[in-house]
């Protein structure tokens, strides 16, 4: 038995001095199911991260923690300082792409790019492309979370030998996260069973659906009969709803005829057979949940402005942040005020879960929102979403076009507030289509088992330490 060191900039809440707490992040949950996966190879982990504030030492789900404070400007020291107080075998558990001077024979991880901003300089990229290449040079192998950092690899870095980046997707517990009751809770062969009865029934009209969803970026806000009892998309009607929606600046809250209003009117003509007429005034509130962590990168920001417009539209929809917040960041701030001061305050919930919680979030809600803006991996959220058998609105950014196939097992849309509002009320209006949508992703989910994950980490892992052990000897 001997000790393997992970090194990271966060695993426990360095962020809001709750040292003892893992913090609720994508990073944070995977460390700690590595760190599960080296238990079960009957070593044990321990953890080194960066703290926001003072250095300090706790110990949580049986892991020895240890914060060291640091200078943002020179995180490579505070890695070295971390490397040289490692007890074990090193696994580079982010900042891949800081110039880390990586301690011989160590393991790295790549989370998903977060220099993919368009505005980003040039020279600012061109420099990560060198950090990455010292990673190459520095590391035994690397292991990444979707496909994008493996092509980034190939494409503007140099290595011989192909292995060296290991494809290992994120994963969920599918056995966990599951469709909430009463709609369906099965075994996999009754679910099997089922899933092949739905899509018998959806084959006489699958073709006209695919047509339908393939004009993601002309959906309107209403759908309009073309006869064959299909609703189409129609570009210029959401466009008209969208000026109108802005004339009245939602946000503010300005007197005049409210957006419901105007979104009735515009729906009032269609009758009472369209997805718009059947799901504008749900039995229980239509609830859309963002399950991400508060914070620019994970679209914040689109995600309120979609919330604005959305909320004055539909009255009977309500909308959830899941995720953690920084108290006192300049995010963390205008998300309270905007929540504080907003017309439909009473619609808007914001909630932190812990990790094993989360799914009753999940179970509560009718569509699901991933709008990141930039870095982005194989999202935590997004599988934990589809596995629940939710329709997905995601943005094509990073790990999530691994994910996500636009129109299948969800919706994917160009990160920004206009194409994601008018993705979300395209489900809003249409229950069919959400219940399609996701089917095939609870589907697709399932090739995503967590115990996929393990089986192909416990094999990188036991290369790995043997070579380590055999090199250095494995420390107790």
């Amino acid at each position: 038995m001997g000790v393997v060191s992970i090194l990271t900039h966060s695993f426990t809440d360095g962020y809001n001095r709750e040292f003892s707490r893992v913090f609720g992040g994508g990073l944070e949950r995977y460390v700690l199911d590595l760190c599960s996966v080296i238990r079960g190879l009957g070593h044990i982990p321990e953890v080194h991260q960066l703290s926001y504030f003072e250095a300090f030492q706790t110990r949580t789900e049986q892991i020895d923690v240890y914060g060291y404070a640091y200078d943002m400007n020179d995180v490579p020291e505070a890695f070295a300082r971390m490397a040289a107080a490692a007890r074990g075998p090193v696994i580079y558990a982010s900042c891949l792409w800081q110039p880390i001077a990586y301690k011989p024979g160590s393991l790295g991880i790549c989370h998903g790019i977060n220099w993919d901003r368009p505005a980003l300089p040039l020279e600012t990229k061109q420099q990560v492309s060198e950090h990455i290449q010292l990673a190459l040079d520095g590391l035994v192998r690397i292991v990444s979370v979707d496909s994008h950092f493996q092509t980034f690899c190939r494409a503007a870095c140099t290595f011989v030998d192909a292995s060296q980046v290991v494809l290992i997707p994120n994963a969920v517990d599918t056995s966990y996260f599951t469709p909430a009751p009463p709609r369906r809770t099965f075994e996999h062969e009754q679910e099997e069973e089922w899933l092949a009865a739905w899509k018998k029934d959806l084959a006489g009209h699958e073709d006209h659906a695919e047509a339908a969803i393939s004009g993601l970026n002309a959906t309107s806000v209403r759908g309009r009969n073309d006869g064959d009892g299909m609703v189409r998309a129609n570009r210029s009607e959401v466009t008209v709803i969208a000026e109108e929606l802005d004339s009245r600046d939602i946000r503010q809250g300005h007197t005049g005829r409210q957006p419901n209003e105007l979104m009735g009117e515009h729906l009032k003509d269609q009758g009472d057979d369209t997805p718009a007429a059947n799901n504008v005034n749900p039995s229980r509130p239509l609830r859309i949940l963002y399950p991400r962590r508060i914070s620019m990168e994970r679209g914040i920001i689109p995600m309120m402005l979609a919330a604005d417009r959305l909320l004055g539209a539909f009255p009977d929809l309500e909308v959830e942040f899941a995720g953690e917040l920084v108290e006192g960041s300049t995010v963390g701030r205008s998300f309270r005020y905007w929540h504080r001061t907003h017309p439909h305050a009473d619609r808007i919930i914001q909630r932190t879960y812990d990790f094993r919680d989360i799914r009753d979030a999940y179970h509560q809600a009718d569509i699901a929102v991933i709008p990141t803006v930039f870095s982005e991996g194989t999202s935590y959220a997004c599988l934990e979403a589809m596995s629940c058998g939710l329709p997905v609105v995601a943005s094509n950014v990073g790990g999530l076009n691994d994910l996500i196939q636009d129109g299948f097992n969800g919706l994917l849309v160009p990160p920004g507030e206009e194409a994601l509002t008018a993705a979300l009320v395209r489900l809003v209006q249409d229950k069919a289509e959400r219940e399609r949508l996701g089917i095939y992703a609870r589907e697709t989910a399932l090739s995503y088992d967590i115990s996929h994950w393990r089986r192909r980490w416990s094999t990188v892992l036991e290369s790995f330490l043997t070579e380590a052990g055999l090199k250095e000897g494995i420390r107790g």
